[in-house]
């Protein structure tokens, strides 16, 4: 399985966190283009964020470097919503990805990206379907992540964290264990 991960998946760094652990261990080969990366440091709304932003892209072009792939060739024959969207799905396009993830999925309608064969998911759905392939490992990769998360906002309960990320149904899931 191949995935495009958008610029809004990879901003708050839980989410990524959790999001890169988890395809890690289930071998699922994500990707993302330098424009995305780009779009990540910019999405930023205040100096010192966009220091941070800045700071964890140099970090995930080091320890991810394997997937950055280049921009699409063409966007021409591509057409979304907003204009602004058109080179992830030329990206998933044209790396024969089969999901793009991303919480903007009124931007991907699906009458235009099934044409490609690709899927709209949602980092939630996305990690749901990957927890039911691997409720083994997935749970020990994550138990570190969340220990420091759960320290650092001691004053909020697992829901209240999962929930914030925007992983409600994924957090149920792994709550249960």
């Amino acid at each position: 399985m191949r995935v495009v991960f958008d610029t809004c998946v990879l901003v708050p760094s839980f989410l990524r966190e959790v999001l890169l652990a988890c395809v890690l261990v289930e071998n699922v080969d994500y990707i993302v283009s330098s424009r995305i990366l780009t779009e990540w440091s910019r999405a930023s709304k205040t100096p010192l964020h966009r220091l941070e932003a800045d700071v964890a892209i140099t970090q995930f072009r080091k320890i991810h470097a394997g997937a950055i792939r280049p921009e699409a060739s063409t966007l021409a024959q591509f057409w979304l919503p907003d204009p602004n969207d058109i080179h992830v799905l030329g990206l998933a396009v044209e790396q024969s990805a089969s999901s793009i993830i991303t919480f903007n999925k009124k931007d991907f309608p699906i009458s235009e990206v099934q044409i490609y064969g690709i899927k709209i998911m949602d980092p939630d759905e996305f990690l749901r379907n990957l927890f039911k392939n691997n409720t083994d490992n997935i749970p020990m990769i994550l138990k570190p992540i969340l220990a420091r998360v759960r320290d650092s906002n001691a004053e909020m309960s697992m829901t209240e964290i999962w929930k914030k990320a925007w992983l409600p149904q994924f957090g149920r899931l792994f709550n249960r264990l």
